[in-house]
């Protein structure tokens, strides 16, 4: 065990992913990282010999965030590798299933909210004891995807599981404050990940019978994030920037780091709603859509 060193613990850790940059950088901040991801072989490239730093230490646990006995696990592992306290836990772990929402299956989409919010609240509840007893922080993983002003077509089941996020991630700093524990929520940017390569695994094709195949190929560029502006931020300069302002003695309530996140809120805060949809519809090829769906009219109407 150990007492004095400050530890933090990342769920979702994966080579060339987010939680991978977090713990480089924790790790070169000289604070004791524990690992976690469902799948172990998933942090074979992470050494527990190799850290940057000589004094802080790597520790990797498998850790299923929508299953109540693997938390339970990883919770008494946690407790006994850090002596009962944990200064930082970071909700990275996330799930992408994209698709128009007449398409969605219900199963797909209850996935995105089962870790990006049900897997969070459950990894929180059980970790509590031990942030609360080092006066911790919980930093919980959103997106700019939960902002009112990205209500992009095509990928709303994951945005509405980010927005949740962001509510709950509200709820829980005012909640945890009378016992010491500060909540962070990132609102993170486009950043240089394998995010679009997994979320593209798990959706990114249209159903046959979409009514959406008149622009296919806009929706599936979209659903694979391939019509997301260049300029993305790499995850080394966002993983810097993040740990940056968490380490910071009144951490921020929300942290904006990633291509376009500051200028997203603001946009948020400023733009109309009727502007967006204008926006949205012509750059998502929903104008042309209309036009089709009135030169080929249908008796039939899809519902689910």
């Amino acid at each position: 065990m150990e007492g004095k060193k400050k530890w933090a613990l990342i769920t979702g850790v994966s080579q060339g992913g987010l939680g991978d940059a977090l713990t480089t950088e924790l790790l070169a901040r000289n604070i004791n990282v524990i690992a976690t991801n469902i799948r172990m072989e998933d942090m074979k490239y992470l050494s527990t010999t190799s850290s940057t730093s000589q004094d802080a230490r790597l520790e990797k646990l498998q850790l299923d965030v929508t299953d109540s006995k693997s938390i339970a696990t990883a919770r008494d592992a946690t407790r006994e590798l850090t002596g009962g306290k944990l200064n930082y836990l970071f909700n990275n772990a996330g799930y992408g299933y994209m698709m128009p929402l007449l398409d969605c299956s219900i199963e797909g989409m209850r996935k995105n909210f089962d870790v990006n919010v049900f897997g969070l609240l459950a990894v929180t509840q059980a970790l509590f004891p031990l942030l609360r007893e080092a006066g911790g922080i919980v930093v919980n993983q959103s997106s700019i995807a939960a902002l009112s002003a990205t209500y992009q077509p095509f990928i709303g089941s994951y945005q509405a599981s980010k927005s949740a996020l962001s509510s709950l991630s509200n709820n829980m700093r005012v909640e945890f404050a009378p016992f010491g524990v500060k909540v962070v929520t990132l609102e993170t940017g486009d950043v240089r990940t394998g995010f679009w390569t997994f979320a593209s695994a798990n959706s990114a094709t249209l159903p046959p019978d979409s009514l959406y195949h008149p622009i296919k190929d806009v929706a599936e560029k979209t659903m694979r994030g391939q019509g997301n502006p260049p300029g993305q931020h790499t995850r080394e300069r966002w993983a810097k920037a993040v740990v940056g302002d968490i380490l910071q003695s009144r951490p921020p309530s929300h942290v904006r780091r990633g291509y376009l996140a500051t200028t997203l809120y603001l946009v948020s805060l400023l733009m109309p709603f009727w502007i967006l949809d204008w926006l949205y519809t012509r750059a998502c090829g929903l104008d042309r859509l209309r036009e089709h769906d009135r030169q080929h009219p249908s008796t039939e109407k899809k519902g689910k």
